[in-house]
């Protein structure tokens, strides 16, 4: 048998933490001696990770004695408050573990990639909350729209930039006309059953023409004028809107991170 500090190890727990599932009722050594120490079988261990894990997700030792109790009975309101309870742990964890696995990605694709050094990168398929299309471009419009589009989301969704930015019916060959085109603010769909109803759209999995910019006027510019030559000297054919994707973690101004990427879709094959 095992001692309970033996036990404590194995289970990655403390022996004051045996020590208060006893005297709680929810836990019991196998088999006490007459002078208190506790002893317990290895087949109890898998009780005791039920009851750590349950722990760890904020179900009260009230709630987990009911658990307890009624497991092999039907199910009662406590037993539903507690799956109810890890339903929401688990769909939250979730959302931060997605949170974080994209700006590992993104803050890696962006430390290894040359500012306005034009090439084709591979894209998946990706789907997108969107807004309304602006009329304009006024910085007013642009924090209006903004305010509008996330005051439906969370806030795990508005710390998650990663994925966000601007969707602007725009062709590659025209950068002056970025300064006046209207545009949608996207922002990636967390999940299938996230409960927000706002319109889609897709991006489609392919090859795209890409560029790493700062997320200024100026640097705008000067990734879609770099953009326009790369495109004419490969003789590359894309499609007439432009994928404006935050790269940071945090939104400096008008909806945008410090660098962003500028992405417009290539519809034939590379020939030079």
């Amino acid at each position: 048998m095992l001692k309970i500090s033996e036990m404590a190890k194995l289970a990655n727990t403390t022996r004051r933490t045996l020590i208060f599932y006893d005297q709680e009722n929810i836990f019991k050594p196998a088999q006490k001696n007459e002078s208190g120490y506790r002893y317990y079988d290895y087949n109890q261990l898998y009780d005791l990770l039920f009851i750590l894990g349950l722990r760890s997700l904020d179900i009260s030792v009230a709630e987990i004695k009911e658990i307890k109790i009624h497991s092999k009975g039907v199910p009662t309101p406590q037993l539903l408050s507690a799956q109810s309870k890890i339903d929401n742990k688990i769909d939250e964890l979730v959302k931060i573990k997605n949170v974080i696995n994209k700006k590992i990605k993104e803050q890696s694709v962006t430390k290894d990639t040359t500012l306005y050094q034009p090439k084709i990168e591979n894209r998946m398929k990706t789907i997108f909350w969107c807004s309304r299309q602006s009329v304009g471009c006024t910085e007013e419009e642009v924090a209006q729209l903004f305010s509008e589009f996330y005051k439906q989301l969370d806030a795990l969704a508005v710390m998650d930039t990663t994925q966000s930015g601007f969707f602007t019916p725009l062709a590659v060959d025209n950068p002056i006309g970025y300064a006046e085109a209207s545009f949608r603010i996207i922002k990636e769909k967390i999940a299938d059953d996230y409960d927000v109803f706002i319109p889609i759209m897709e991006k489609h999995a392919g090859n795209y023409a890409c560029i790493l910019v700062e997320n200024n006027e100026a640097g705008i510019h000067q990734g879609l004028t770099k953009l326009k030559s790369f495109c004419q000297k490969n003789k590359l054919k894309t499609a007439d809107y432009l994928w404006q994707l935050n790269s940071g973690d945090t939104l400096i101004e008008t909806g945008s991170s410090k660098y962003g990427w500028l992405e417009f879709a290539i519809l034939n094959e590379k020939i030079e």
